[in-house]
């Protein structure tokens, strides 16, 4: 079972087992691991599990958070890493370290700056075929209507940081789905993603919140 150790030098105050797949840290008591100390934020920053590894994420907090020593968004946790949240240091344990993937901490968030627009006229003309060797997602609706993101990393998380938020990973030879964060729950073809994703197929039509996508994978 993985942990959080509280550290104060190199002596261990405090062992939290980490046994749900979101746990929230800052300095407010409704946080799962309380830290109570001015140099933390009320709501500081978040371990968030996606399959056998928790990702470790910083909420705009005031002083920022490090892992290892350096400033971090958003970053895969390993066995052993240093988090420094204000004035606290917590060590980052787990019992067994396995991955199947090799590429699990490369993660981008779509943004409409890197997204390639394309018209309505040509999209009306020429809708999105399949291209051999990719995979990629079309916008139907939302604010990135018109545009395509090509999937060439291992995850890609489509939403808001806090937020509602998505995940399209690519496992062996396919691509799954998976509900991140929020309250909104994505669909596929009208049907609820269920826990532990939907594995997903050339044409699937994607509905989450106001923002609806098409998934076009080349054979």
């Amino acid at each position: 079972m993985e942990k959080l150790l509280v550290l104060n030098n190199n002596e261990t105050l405090q062992e939290f087992p980490l046994e749900q797949r979101r746990v929230e840290l800052g300095r407010d008591p409704t946080n799962d691991l309380c830290l109570g100390d001015q140099s933390v934020s009320r709501h500081h920053a978040s371990l968030v599990r996606i399959y056998t590894e928790y990702y470790l994420e910083d909420h705009r907090s005031t002083n920022g958070t490090r892992l290892n020593g350096q400033d971090i968004k958003k970053h895969m946790l390993k066995n052993g890493d240093v988090i420094e949240i204000g004035k606290y240091r917590l060590k980052y344990k787990k019992q067994q370290e396995k991955s199947n993937e090799s590429d699990l901490d490369r993660t981008v968030v779509i943004q409409p700056s890197v997204l390639k627009r394309v018209s309505r006229a040509k999209t009306a003309n020429n809708p999105p075929t399949s291209k051999p060797g990719l995979a990629f997602i079309h916008y139907l609706a939302g604010p990135e209507k018109g545009q395509e993101a090509k999937l060439n990393r291992a995850f890609f998380t489509i939403g808001e940081t806090g937020g509602d938020l998505a995940l399209i990973t690519k496992r062996h030879q396919g691509y799954y789905l998976l509900k991140l964060g929020g309250h909104t729950i994505p669909s596929v073809n009208g049907n609820s993603v269920r826990a532990g994703g939907v594995e997903l197929t050339h044409g699937d039509q994607i509905v989450f919140g106001e923002r609806q996508w098409e998934f076009l994978s080349g054979s």
